[in-house]
């Protein structure tokens, strides 16, 4: 299993995580791709290394998606969740597929998900922890 984003492609010199990464190889780390997010919960793979996940299943995002229980950001392995944010979280800006700077990030561990489907065609799918066992915020 790869951690700490090793092997990812760059853009702007940061590692850019599996579900922000298209088909086609365009890179945007402030994009979850919805094809990659549908995929990671279906075939139970890393929003951030794109290998197998164990458990314990993790999410990470702003504190308020963990307040409501719905992620936007695939689920990912501990490691690599710890790793994204340790990255990320001191330099600001939009990383993990948020379009808007969090103030405090949360990171959630499960022992399993749901994957929530949007109403309309061009929705974001989002993703609900079922048996939360942690929730940390970083700031």
């Amino acid at each position: 299993m790869s951690t700490l984003l090793d092997g990812r492609p760059k853009a702007g010199g940061l590692p850019v995580p599996f579900a922000c990464e298209d088909d086609g190889g365009a890179l945007d780390h402030s994009r979850v791709v919805k094809r990659r997010a549908i995929r990671c919960a279906l075939s139970r793979i890393c929003g951030i290394c794109g290998e197998t996940l164990s458990r314990p299943v993790t999410f990470i995002g702003p504190e308020a998606e963990a307040a409501d229980g719905f992620f936007t950001f695939p689920p990912t392995h501990l490691a690599c969740a710890e790793a994204a944010l340790a990255l990320f979280v001191p330099i600001g800006g939009r990383h993990l597929g948020q379009s808007e700077v969090p103030l405090r990030w949360s990171l959630v561990t499960t022992g399993g998900f749901d994957l929530v489907r949007p109403d309309d065609r061009g929705g974001v799918v989002r993703f609900r922890p079922n048996s939360v066992l942690e929730t940390r915020t970083y700031d």
